[in-house]
């Protein structure tokens, strides 16, 4: 038994991104270089693991949307792409994520909130962002956000 969850987000995000947060995008969702100045979205996953004289260290951030290829879990393909549409930007990402990975995650799903298409708002102010299905389900669940709060199912 694993805490695997499968997360899917399908978005249309804003024109008005700038270059750099597209950079970021693009480096978040493993279509591009992780930009040369600090990361503006969040560090991605960075691990501790031991060396070969028993050292801890860090390892360089991975995108957080990064994955791609078989998935370990959910059966099918993990994958994500960044895309420019007549009217903004167009995020399209399937991901396995585990439990202990959501806070983490919680600084990009707000940044996308907050840059998402406004047609995509609900009259509450809230978003739905994704979805979210642990791997054994055979329904996802809706992954919202609401004044910079992500509601985890």
């Amino acid at each position: 038994m694993a805490d695997i969850y499968e997360l899917v987000i399908s978005l249309d995000l804003r024109a008005d991104l700038s270059r750099e947060d597209i950079a970021e995008l693009r480096w978040q969702v493993g279509q591009g270089e992780a930009p040369e100045d600090e990361l503006r979205l969040g560090r991605g996953y960075v691990a501790v693991v031991e060396d070969e004289d028993g050292e801890l260290i860090c390892t360089d951030p991975q995108p957080f949307l990064g994955q791609d290829g078989p998935a370990w879990k959910i059966d099918g393909m993990l994958g994500s792409r960044l895309e420019e549409t007549a009217g903004g930007w167009r995020l399209e990402a399937r991901q396995e994520v585990h439990p202990e990975d959501f806070e983490a995650l919680e600084g990009l799903l707000v940044w996308l909130y907050r840059h998402v298409n406004f047609g995509r708002v609900a009259a509450d102010g809230s978003v739905e962002i994704g979805r979210l299905r642990w791997y054994e389900d055979l329904e996802s669940q809706a992954l919202l956000i609401r004044d910079d709060c992500v509601f985890w199912p």
